[in-house]
C-alpha cells in the first residue's frame, strides 16, 4: 500500500498537489498523510517552508489540518502531522528509506528562474529525502489518471535507495487497464486498438551529440535501474540542442501526463545542482514529475 506524504502551505498550489494525490490514493487503494511545517521564523527551513501568511500560529495550523483532512477522509483515509522544531530532520527520520512512500509537493510558479528555485521546497525535499519526490504543477489540474508516461535515462550509472522499488509498482498501477480489447467493423476501430496495445509508458533518453545511442544501450540502461521493472514499454531516444529542453518536447510529442527519472543531485552538489537537467525539470515541467533521488 501506497502512502502519499502530501507536504502543505494551504495555499492553491499545495491544494492543487493534494487533489492529485488522492486522485492517485483512490486508484491504488492507498493513503493520505497531511504534513504542514511550521518553523520558526529564524530557523533555515523557513525560506522552504514558511507558511504563506494566513496561517501563522500552531493553534491555526492544526485547526486546518484537520478540516482539510476531513474533506480527503470522504475519499481516502488521512492522517495528519504538524512539525515545528527541525521539520526537515523530523521528516526524513520518519520517511527513512522504506519503500511504499511517495511525497507530494505543489510547484507555484513552473516559469521561475533558477535562482529564484534556490528557495524551492521540491529541490530542497529531493536533495534531502531518500524517497520519490511527486511535484505537481499549478498549471496542471488534478482529475486523471495519468496514462501516458515518459521516463528519461542519462544512461549513466546510478544508485538508488531501496524506496526506489516504489515507483514501478505505482507506474504499473496506474498504467494497467483491465477493460478488454474488441475490434469492430466501425471506422477508427484498428487505430484506436493500436493505440491500446502499444505501452503507455515511454523510457526515453535526449542526446546532443551527432551520433545516435544503440537503443538495446537505452533499454539495458533503464532496466539496470529497476523504475520499470514489471512495466510494459518502449524505448526511443531523440537529438536535441538542450537536453532539459529535449526532455520536456519529447514529453509533449508522445503526449505524456507524468514525467519521471532520477536526480542527480549526487552528481551535482550544492549550488552546482540548481545548474543541473534534473533541477531544471523539476523546477520547470508543466506536468507532474515523479522523481528519485540518487544515493
Amino acid at each position: 500500500m501506497v502512502t502519499f506524504h502530501v507536504l502543505t502551505d494551504f495555499s492553491a498550489a499545495a491544494t492543487n498537489a493534494l487533489h492529485y494525490a488522492v486522485v492517485l490514493a483512490r486508484h491504488v487503494g492507498g493513503l493520505v498523510h497531511l504534513w504542514h511545517m511550521l518553523p520558526a521564523r529564524q530557523a533555515s527551513s523557513a525560506a522552504y517552508f514558511g507558511s504563506p501568511g494566513a496561517v501563522c500560529t500552531a493553534a491555526q495550523a492544526q485547526a486546518s489540518l484537520l478540516e482539510v483532512a476531513r474533506k480527503v477522509e470522504q475519499y481516502v483515509p488521512c492522517a495528519t502531522s504538524l512539525l515545528l522544531e527541525n521539520p526537515m530532520q523530523h521528516l526524513v527520520a520518519t520517511l527513512g528509506t522504506k519503500a511504499g512512500n511517495v511525497v507530494v509537493v505543489g510547484n507555484a510558479n513552473p516559469v521561475k528562474s533558477m535562482q529564484a528555485a534556490a528557495s524551492s521546497a521540491a529541490l530542497r525535499l529531493v536533495q534531502t529525502l531518500a524517497q520519490p519526490l511527486l511535484v505537481v504543477p499549478i498549471t496542471y489540474r488534478a482529475g486523471a489518471i495519468p496514462r501516458r508516461v515518459v521516463l528519461d535515462t542519462d544512461r549513466q550509472k546510478v544508485r538508488l535507495p531501496v524506496a526506489a522499488s516504489t515507483i514501478p509498482c505505482l507506474l504499473a498501477q496506474l498504467t494497467d487497464s483491465s477493460q478488454p480489447l474488441t475490434l469492430s467493423h466501425l471506422p477508427g476501430d484498428v487505430e484506436d486498438l493500436l493505440n491500446r496495445v502499444i505501452p503507455s509508458v515511454v523510457g526515453l533518453h535526449v542526446y546532443t551529440s551527432p551520433a545516435s545511442p544503440e537503443l538495446v544501450d537505452v533499454a539495458n540502461n533503464i532496466q539496470a535501474t529497476g523504475l520499470l521493472h514489471g512495466v510494459a514499454h518502449t524505448v526511443t531516444s531523440t537529438r536535441y540542442p538542450s537536453i532539459e529542453e529535449g526532455i520536456r518536447y519529447a514529453a509533449d510529442r508522445h503526449q505524456a501526463d507524468l514525467l519521471t527519472f532520477v536526480t542527480r543531485q549526487r552528481m551535482y552538489p550544492g549550488k552546482q545542482f540548481l545548474r543541473s537537467v534534473t533541477a531544471g525539470l523539476l523546477a520547470h515541467s508543466r506536468i507532474p514529475v515523479l522523481t528519485i533521488p540518487e544515493i
